[in-house]
């Protein structure tokens, strides 16, 4: 599989005149394809990308107009660092800068001054200067809706990427506004989500006013398997399952086979006497929340 760090990017600014024209009249050919003013690929070359990978692309381009105080941040630290975003990636590249206050847009750069409250120096794997990732989650937490903001941060958390202590730090230097949105965020966040798709349950539960169910719950029983559900109301007797797209591969036998094996989990689940039933949860309940509420109150979830 391509990997947006493999692709060559070829930068015109520098090149002789008529170097310029011959990749314009290339590009205008179908041979290349523009990322940047002055920074094409290879047609064909960005197939197969994620949106996540895209975006780094898109920072590798945008790089030689970086600033040496400048630090990547928010979406574009995401992707460099690997933190989920659910929704569509920025068509610019998102920077901290530590000499400025207030935000600048630009055709490249949303750059976010952060004076009162400068980054420090972390660095990802490829040396690419950005937010820590306690920073990046905290930067989503405060100026990004809820449904965006917990996979972050849950997603830091069950990693290690950061800990609980590391976040109330950065929440700590947050202006009064920013601080309390990100605090309430902070508050949710839990190492035991195992995707993005259970942390933007978790966010439709609380919005729905459902009781706060278990997450993770093993049912097991001695000598036997045991199967591990996403969500667990035991006052209700029902588990619910959140399907993602990642639990099955690209082949067919593959989807076959995790089909197969899903069905006997949740026949194994639903042997206990204290499961009345399983709700399954797909992407289309959790972009339209009253999906979701609408098969909880059938289980007999409760919802305000």
């Amino acid at each position: 599989m391509t990997e947006a760090d493999d692709i060559d990017l070829v930068r015109t600014a520098h090149l002789p005149s008529a170097e310029r024209r011959a990749l314009e009249r290339a590009t205008a050919r179908g041979e290349y394809e523009r990322i940047r003013p002055g920074v094409l690929v290879r047609r064909g070359s960005t197939t197969g990308l994620r949106p996540d990978q895209r975006h780094v692309l898109l920072v590798r381009a945008s790089l030689p107009r970086l600033r040496p105080q400048d630090r990547l941040s928010h979406e574009s630290a995401c992707a460099v660092l690997g933190l989920p975003v659910v929704g569509s990636w920025p068509s610019r590249v998102h920077v901290a800068d530590p000499t400025a206050d207030g935000t600048r847009v630009s055709a490249w750069f949303v750059r976010h001054g952060v004076a009162r409250r400068p980054p420090s120096g972390h660095r990802d794997h490829r040396g690419l200067p950005t937010t820590s990732p306690a920073r990046t989650a905290v930067d989503i937490a405060s100026s990004r809706p809820l449904l965006l903001a917990l996979p972050v941060l849950d997603h830091v958390l069950r990693w290690r990427c950061a800990t609980t202590e590391d976040l109330g730090r950065e929440v700590a230097l947050l202006g009064p506004k920013g601080r309390s949105k990100a605090a309430s965020a902070v508050a949710m966040g839990s190492p035991r989500s195992d995707s993005p798709a259970e942390s933007m349950c978790r966010v439709r539960f609380r919005l729905l006013g459902t009781p706060e169910p278990e997450q993770q719950h093993v049912f097991s029983r001695p000598g036997e398997r045991t199967a591990v559900v996403d969500f667990w109301f035991p006052d209700h007797g029902v588990v619910v399952e959140v399907d993602g797209r990642a639990k099955y591969g690209t082949a067919a036998a593959d989807v076959a086979a995790a089909h197969w094996q899903e069905k006997q989990r949740e026949d194994f689940v639903r042997s206990f006497p204290e499961v009345r039933t399983v709700v399954r949860v797909v992407w289309t309940d959790l972009v339209e929340p009253e999906r979701l509420r609408a098969k909880l109150l059938r289980a007999g979830v409760p919802c305000s």
